[in-house]
């Protein structure tokens, strides 16, 4: 039972991302989102009238983690080795966590509305890391005839494939996959040495 001091939002949140990690979607209802932390039916519809009402509100936390990481400017390092650090730290992101993330993906797949919410989601985020490509570009480090906003989107779907791949952690401890990796993004951004 989730009953830590937490304000109720923040509580119930917690409960329903580990119900739903361990769970799936579908297989939690609202009675066992209450149980894990210990609020009646009303408390929790109160806050989140519904399940989607509750996927929205992880959304919006997981995708201000993902704006944080990218809104201030990557100064002062490479861009590459800056983005294979974020794969690699997204491999080694607690499993539940990954989890969480995979079946709202698959939600998306089937619910139009969370679908919706999803696209907003990739929006803001490849918005953002457009605007870190462009400041690299301006920068003189990515080549001039990349597309920004399709390596912004292609550099987002690898991070969501990282997270759904169950063998992620044991294949980015491997250097030749790090070395890949990077020849890999050095080739989609057209990195141009240093001089």
């Amino acid at each position: 039972m989730l009953t830590e001091v937490l304000p109720t939002p923040e509580r119930v949140l917690a409960a329903a991302r580990q119900c739903f990690s361990s769970n799936g979607f579908h297989s939690t209802s609202m009675k066992t989102i209450c149980k894990a932390c210990d609020i009646s039916p009303g408390t929790l519809y109160h806050h989140y009238p519904s399940k989607e009402a509750l996927i929205q509100a992880i959304i919006a936390q997981d995708q201000e983690r993902a704006l944080t990481h990218f809104r201030d400017p990557i100064a002062g390092e490479e861009l590459v080795d800056y983005l294979v650090d974020s794969f690699l730290q997204l491999a080694k992101e607690d499993q539940a966590q990954r989890a969480l993330v995979v079946e709202i993906m698959a939600e998306g797949m089937r619910n139009a509305e969370v679908a919706r919410m999803l696209e907003e989601k990739y929006q803001a985020i490849t918005e953002l890391l457009t605007a870190r490509l462009s400041e690299a570009r301006e920068a003189g480090v990515i080549g001039a005839t990349v597309d920004l906003a399709c390596a912004a989107r292609l550099l987002l779907t690898l991070n969501y494939g990282t997270i759904a791949d169950a063998e992620a952690l044991a294949r980015n401890s491997n250097d030749m996959f790090t070395i890949s990796l990077k020849n890999m993004l050095n080739g989609l951004l057209q990195i141009n040495p240093p001089a």
